[in-house]
């Protein structure tokens, strides 16, 4: 029986459209098709602060860098995190829309015109009287009166609070924090005023936790807040802006923030030195 050859130029044209289809689909599933695949990177910037932003041998690492950096990859946005001399600087970067997020920043009425603050906020920065813990039974604070009789040191020009340098209190100037704590162990001085989580991670790190504590009333604290650039064209930013609140609340309720602060600073109660208070009811420096 006469069979009719197929068609070879048919079959390749056909095996030829298949192969195009297949292609084209794999490139719709690959190519990026969203902004957030084809954005830079999302510039995150602040000053060295250790525990909370620090360079070591692994890279910038700290508490700030740890959560801002789960929200980022919770966002699923790229980001890069970078630390700035100073704070001036941050300031200029943040006006001329550079960057697009400020890490740890106080809440001041004049900064809302370039910075846009969340509503929630996991870190309060205090200062609090340090106290040699043979010496701790001695003192209680409620009121700066209470502590005259003792040899306060302060770094000189520090601001601390102008009702503190206008105490009567009998204060002995120094030139920097640091020689705060030798002074102490030394019983140079029987208190002195200094950042309270800056100093519990330098206790922690030189191993001196078991010999120096704080009373419990703090000199002054306020909150601090990771803000948004308001000059940042990021096509991220206002993804960043509404979903920002919402994850740092349930990062605070799930016991991730207390997890990072125990991972830097060891085991204790942080929830004291830890805050949600609105930027709107704070009247600023």
């Amino acid at each position: 029986m006469f069979r009719p050859k197929k068609s070879k130029k048919k079959h390749g044209l056909l095996i030829m459209l298949i192969k195009v289809f297949v292609l084209l689909f794999a490139s719709a599933v690959t190519l990026p098709s969203s902004s957030a695949a084809q954005a830079p990177p999302f510039i995150i910037a602040g000053t060295s602060e250790p525990p909370f932003k620090m360079k070591t041998d692994f890279g910038i690492e700290g508490i700030d860098v740890s959560i801002v950096s789960h929200i980022m990859k919770q966002l699923d946005i790229d980001y890069d995190i970078q630390l700035i001399e100073s704070g001036a600087r941050i300031i200029r970067e943040a006006e001329l829309g550079r960057i697009d997020m400020v890490m740890s920043f106080s809440f001041k009425p004049s900064r809302t015109d370039y910075l846009i603050y969340p509503q929630q906020s996991y870190k309060k920065v205090s200062w609090h009287f340090f106290v040699h813990k043979d010496k701790y039974s001695n003192y209680q604070f409620e009121r700066l009166s209470d502590l005259h009789g003792a040899d306060i040191g302060a770094v000189n020009e520090w601001a601390y609070t102008p009702e503190f340098w206008n105490s009567g209190l009998t204060i002995m100037p120094v030139s920097k924090h640091t020689l705060l704590i030798t002074m102490l162990l030394r019983s140079r001085v029987d208190l002195a005023p200094m950042n309270t989580l800056e100093t519990l991670y330098d206790l922690k790190r030189r191993g001196l936790q078991d010999q120096i504590a704080y009373l419990p009333k703090p000199l002054i604290e306020r909150p601090y807040f990771n803000v948004i650039v308001k000059h940042s064209n990021h096509p991220m930013k206002n993804r960043v802006i509404k979903e920002y609140d919402r994850l740092v609340k349930r990062l605070i309720e799930q016991g991730y923030i207390h997890q990072v602060y125990e991972t830097y600073l060891g085991g204790g109660d942080w929830n004291g030195l830890m805050n949600s208070a609105q930027p709107d009811s704070l009247s600023g420096e």
